[in-house]
């Protein structure tokens, strides 16, 4: 896919996207609804200058399933941890901030590490360097380097089972002529 098609098409996901918030919104999808939502989006959408969406190249379904359940994993065990540490010793919780290297440099999957980082307890993203692909988080509980390499590890192992599920331009191998 040429990138003039690929932009495109990620314009033309989020004009689909913009007119099912039209209709959710409008509560019904009769064919004047819908004209109504294409006009206004016609008319908005280049006057905002909305970004493109980035797209993937490949969905894996059954990687997309394990990487959810990983996740949902992950939070429940963090959010237990950070229950007990605020339960039983509330005054003894020592953080740091760390710097993490990413692999990817696909906004798709730098977008689901940066959410899952934020949404998982004990973890929150403070900057995000795009250009270099280094993340800056603060993190909870870490007494020591082994528990910051630890914490390091974790956001290494999300990445990469996002980038199992999701295959983007931006990480994917040029195809093979021939």
């Amino acid at each position: 896919m040429t990138p003039g098609l690929r932009r495109i098409a990620s314009r033309l996901v989020m004009g689909v996207w913009l007119l099912a918030i039209w209709l959710l919104l409008w509560g019904r999808a009769d064919a004047l609804t819908v004209a109504g939502g294409v006009l206004v989006i016609a008319a908005a959408y280049p006057a905002s200058r909305l970004p493109a969406v980035p797209l993937v190249r490949r969905v894996r379904p059954l990687r997309l399933a394990m990487a959810v359940a990983e996740f949902v994993w992950d939070l429940l065990l963090s959010s237990l941890v950070i229950g007990w540490h605020a339960l039983y010793r509330p005054g003894q919780v020592r953080s740091a901030i760390l710097d993490v290297d990413m692999r990817s440099r696909s906004e798709v999957i730098l977008l689901g590490v940066t959410t899952s980082i934020s949404l998982r307890p004990g973890t929150l993203l403070i900057d995000l360097d795009a250009e270099r692909a280094v993340l800056r988080i603060h993190a909870m509980p870490v007494r020591d380097l082994q528990q910051a390499e630890s914490t390091r590890d974790g956001v290494a192992r999300t990445e990469e089972r996002l980038m199992r599920a999701f295959v983007t331009w931006e990480d994917a191998p040029p195809k093979e002529e021939g």
